[in-house]
């Protein structure tokens, strides 16, 4: 045990019983990419709040519809998107079940791992000195693991972002 908890590794993981965890040695401030020749643990944290961010403005995007179909006071307890998928479900009722599909399918997509970054962490590490070591590894709610790398998460933003301006274009009839 030190000042600064438990004993260091070369990496971050959640804990092994409770109370314990590992945490690296070095401060992620001191780690910037510029310093070495491949990403660290600093650029992995900044992908995975990349991530985050995006899916902020995608749940953005469902309240602006929400709330143009009147909404608001709904909306105030729960998710926004357990919200707006019941409303797409309303919607498809009414109009092209087809294309709503489709829109839903998008979101499940992205939120399936989304979700794995958001609550199912279970250990990251990235060696600036090796190429490829930048990964997260998350559980699926049904006790998967994921091992997900620093391109997959990259790409994962761009397609939140792909998907919120699908969900901008939707026209729902009146």
């Amino acid at each position: 045990m030190t000042a600064f908890g438990p004993k260091h590794t070369n990496s971050i993981a959640g804990p092994k019983k409770a109370g314990e965890f590992r945490v690296i040695p070095l401060i992620l401030s001191n780690m910037n990419s510029d310093n070495f020749p491949n990403p660290t643990l600093r650029d992995l944290a900044c992908e995975i709040g990349q991530v985050q961010i995006y899916w902020c403005f995608l749940e953005n995007e469902m309240r602006r519809q929400l709330n143009a179909a009147g909404m608001q006071e709904k909306i105030a307890r729960g998710t926004i998107v357990s919200h707006w998928r019941t409303y797409m479900a309303e919607v498809a009722n009414k109009s092209d079940q087809g294309l709503i599909a489709d829109y839903l399918n998008a979101v499940e997509k992205v939120a399936k791992t989304r979700n794995l970054l958001a609550h199912g962490i279970q250990s990251v590490a990235a060696n600036p000195w090796e190429s490829d070591s930048a990964v997260v590894v998350c559980a699926a709610p049904d006790g998967l693991k994921h091992k997900l790398t620093l391109p997959m998460i990259r790409g994962l933003s761009e397609e939140i972002d792909r998907v919120r301006l699908l969900l901008s274009r939707i026209i729902i009839p009146g």
